[in-house]
């Protein structure tokens, strides 16, 4: 269709009309249009439409000689004469006409915004319709409402934000940070009061760096704010983000303070192990050395009452310090041979005496088909039996104590672990349903007036509980009130590691201290006076030559002018302690061959106290209160190992 459009005539320029484009390139003009462009004629029908109109009302839709104000459906809302359809206005008063953006229901039901211009269309000097210019608003509209969501999301925002420029003035700050400058009497609308002082600084290496600094603490009035700084890339501005952080730093301090309580509390604990352990080696101590000496029967029962009350004293620190590593979450296991009927014998033993003079029994069945050695903790394993054979004695006026052990089958699949299930069975008091349910928890009892009868501090059959869940096992009970109880457990043990064994070596580890020609010649170090008699007299009846050194520094001094078999080394001195010194000689001995023998004396009792006597240069670790048999077996390890024998 030809396209013609002329200006009215009053509007025609004088002379030549050179100037109006060709029919091919109005033509090409209307093809080639970016916006949608409908030519109708007088009364409204649509005539022509090209590409871009017609992709907007729809690729399928034929608009040919259709209405245009009723395909649009657009009603113009200026003053005058221009109300009512801005078509019929343009074609008759031949004005250009824009109608408002509104929205267009197209024929799919999608709703779109557009915005159409009106031109009058000329043939000559008459009108003879118009060329309507629609643009589609949406994409564009889209893209105000982005901003401004963007914006609200920033205004809105509950927390401060602000835009600096380069000089540090501010440019934007939104509701928050409004709200954060009025907040208290110290701020009273001065930035610099909510920022941290070095502000002109923050904002100068932000820029030049152009990298983000991110959660910088300030405290101000009762808030501690958090500020981030972004760079806005080439505008020289910066963005800062705050954020109130002041719960999250009331619960750090908490956090710190309840860590502090606990390394106080866990020093505090070590500490009070270290000295009440240092008296009681002097007290178990002397109470072995008098019960070899000749006593009349009174005194024979009076020392070994003591020796039982310093015993008595001795579980308390131990299981108070296995709680506090329970609730710290250090409670842990060592991995080691384990013979399991000598362990049971050892324990029926000690509780033997006990069993006697109530005049029970204690009965041990065993399975024929446990093995007779293991790989787990032994001393934590010895530690349940005997509390639960303990309690058991305790706890029974008349009958007896059984102890059972038998093999269960695992539970895991593919697994070599060898599952040993215990039971520890008496004919005393009993417990009752309701008492039960609380019997494992610390500091639990029966009922309130056990302490007062029988003794306790509670805290046994949690830490056995404890044990046993460490072990892969659980623990239960059953019982009666005046019927007597049953205590059953279960342990997960390893299969013992298959090694070759020389019955040469053993003997001669034995012999190494009595068959030695020449006495063994030991330097004890410690400042503790009863301490040094406790160790000298000991090491005397193994027929050792014994010095002293009452600090580290000594201990140095000695060995450097004489020579030791081993050295007893207290790890807590004046002047120089046991590490320390322990340090000095190793190095030493970097330039000899002698490697010296030294055994930690240490009143602390944990596995992170041995390893740092190890890690010291020590190579082995006797807790206090230290016994005779174990001081020979200490000794005669060490000195049967061929890399100490240097004299």
């Amino acid at each position: 269709m030809s396209l013609s459009f002329s200006p009215p005539p009053d509007s025609s320029p004088k002379g030549s009309l050179s100037w109006l484009p060709s029919r091919e390139d109005m033509s090409l003009i209307f093809e080639s249009s970016g916006e949608a462009m409908f030519v109708t004629d007088r009364a409204g029908l649509i005539l022509s439409l090209n590409p871009v109109a017609q992709q907007l009302i729809g690729r399928h839709q034929n608009v040919i000689g259709t209405v245009f104000h009723e395909l649009v459906g657009c009603i113009a809302s200026g003053e005058g004469s221009c109300r009512g359809c801005p078509l019929d206005h343009t074609v008759r008063t031949g004005e250009v006409t824009m109608v408002s953006p509104h929205q267009w229901i197209r024929a799919n039901g999608a709703g779109i915004e557009i915005a159409a211009t009106f031109w009058p269309r000329y043939q000559g000097l008459e009108r003879v319709g118009a060329i309507v210019v629609c643009r589609d608003l949406t994409v564009e509209r889209e893209a105000e409402r982005d901003v401004q969501r963007v914006a609200r999301l920033a205004e809105d925002a509950p927390n401060p934000i602000v835009e600096f420029d380069e000089e540090g003035s501010m440019l934007f700050a939104n509701t928050a940070m409004v709200e954060l400058l009025n907040y208290g009497v110290s701020i009273q609308g001065r930035v610099e009061a909510v920022f941290p002082p070095n502000l002109p600084d923050l904002l100068k290496d932000c820029l030049e760096s152009q990298r983000p600094t991110v959660r910088l603490e300030h405290q101000v009035e009762d808030l501690v704010l958090a500020w981030s700084f972004f760079p806005l890339g080439s505008s020289k501005q910066v963005r800062v983000y705050g954020a109130d952080i002041t719960a999250d730093v009331a619960l750090r301090r908490a956090k710190e303070a309840a860590e502090e309580s606990a390394r106080a509390k866990a020093i505090f604990l070590a500490t009070m192990s270290h000295e009440l352990r240092t008296p009681m080696n002097g007290v178990l101590g002397c109470t072995q050395l008098l019960q070899d000496t000749s006593l009349t029967d009174q005194q024979r029962q009076l020392l070994e009452t003591m020796h039982r009350s310093a015993e008595s004293l001795l579980v308390l620190v131990n299981d108070i310090l296995d709680f506090s590593k329970i609730e710290a979450g250090k409670m842990t296991l060592e991995v080691a041979d384990v013979e399991i009927r000598p362990l049971i014998e050892d324990v029926i033993t000690l509780t033997l005496e006990l069993a006697k003079k109530k005049g029970l029994t204690v009965q041990v069945q065993l399975a024929p088909d446990i093995p007779s050695e293991l790989r787990g903790d032994p001393i934590r394993l010895r530690q349940i039996l005997f509390n639960l054979v303990g309690n058991a004695i305790k706890f029974t006026k008349q009958g007896g104590v059984y102890v059972s052990v038998k093999t269960v089958p695992c539970n895991q699949k593919n697994s070599d672990a060898i599952v040993l299930y215990w039971t520890v069975k008496d004919t005393g008091i009993g417990i009752t349903a309701e008492q039960q349910a609380r019997l494992f928890g610390a500091y639990s009892q029966a009922e309130s007036s056990t302490a007062r009868r029988y003794g306790g501090t509670g805290l046994g059959l949690m830490i056995c509980c404890q044990l046993v869940e460490l072990m892969g096992g659980a623990i239960m009970v059953e019982s009666k009130a005046g019927e007597g109880s049953a205590f059953s457990y279960t342990t997960s043990l390893l299969p013992a590691i298959q090694r070759e064994t020389s019955a040469h070596v053993g003997k001669a580890s034995v012999a190494s201290i009595a068959d030695r020609t020449a006495p063994l010649r030991i330097l004890v170090a410690d400042d503790n006076e009863i301490n040094q008699v406790v160790a000298c007299k000991f090491l005397q009846k193994l027929g050792c030559q014994v010095e002293i050194a009452r600090n580290g520094r000594e201990a140095v001094e000695s060995i450097t002018h004489a020579t030791y078999d081993a050295v007893l080394m207290d790890c807590e001195m004046p002047e120089m302690n046991g590490y320390e010194a322990t340090g000095e000689i190793r190095r030493r001995e970097q330039a000899t061959t002698r490697h010296l023998p030294i055994i930690a004396l240490t009143g602390h009792a944990s596995s992170e106290d041995a390893e740092k006597c190890r890690q010291a240069g020590m190579d082995d670790v006797v807790t206090k209160p230290i016994t005779l048999p174990i001081l020979r077996e200490t000794l005669e390890r060490l000195l049967a190992q061929p890399d100490f024998r240097h004299r």
